[in-house]
This record gives C-alpha cells, structure tokens and sequence, in this order.
C-alpha cells in the first residue's frame, strides 16, 4: 500500500508542477502579445500620419486650383486617436501610439470622417 500512496502523490506532485509551469508560459505569452500590440498600434499611427503628410506634400506641389475629397476612418482597425496639425506638424496619437511627420504651411486641420485639402493663392487650405 505504501508505494501505491507514494506513486499517487507524486503523480499529484508532478502535476502541480505541470500547471504552474502552464501558468508561467501563459503569462509570457501575454506580455508578448501585450508587446506586440503596441507594437502593431505604433505603426499603424505612423502610417496614418505619413499618409496624411503626403498629401499635405502633394497639395504643395502643384498648381493652384488643386482639390482633393478623402477620408480619414473614426478609428484605424479599432483603435481610437487624435489627430492634429501645429507648428508646421502633423500629430497623431493613441494610447500607445504617437507620431510627427513635418508638413509646409497650412491652413485648417484634418478631422475624422471627409476631408478637403485644396490649394488657392499658392495657400494649402484643409477642410
């Protein structure tokens, strides 16, 4: 009997170890996916600031008369942000996420939803 109750508790023994190092690897694998989240907002804030950045440039650079509709989305795959435009800068930010991209001279300010971006007197106007 006694190598039966020996066996028996280490069985139990050996499965507590089992779940805590379950445990344990459950719980490096958040922190990574936690980083890998911040991570993925990051770019996705930087993509959005370039793109608006580009067309601030594109509007620069051509004639005057130039208009252009586009939207901005509420929300980029989910995630909630601030955009704005000071000091000769795009700035957009979310809560693990942030990213300046420098633009010439306009007047206005990109909004969530349509926007306009149009050229006249040699003066970039948005919205």
């Amino acid at each position: 009997m006694h190598s039966k109750a020996q066996v028996s508790s280490e069985f139990y023994i050996f499965l507590g170890l089992a779940f805590l190092i379950a445990i344990a690897f459950e719980l490096a694998s958040l922190d990574q996916l936690k980083d890998f989240q911040a991570d993925r907002e990051s770019k996705l804030v930087k993509d959005l600031t370039l793109k608006l950045q580009k067309e601030v440039l594109i509007a620069a650079n051509v004639e005057d008369g130039y208009v252009r509709i586009f939207e901005i989305p509420d929300d980029i795959e989910n995630i909630d942000y601030t955009l704005s435009i000071q000091n000769y800068t795009i700035n957009v930010q979310s809560k693990n996420g942030f990213y300046v991209a420098s633009i010439p001279r306009a007047i206005g300010n990109f909004t969530k939803g349509t926007n306009r971006i149009n050229k006249t007197g040699g003066v970039i106007h948005i919205n």
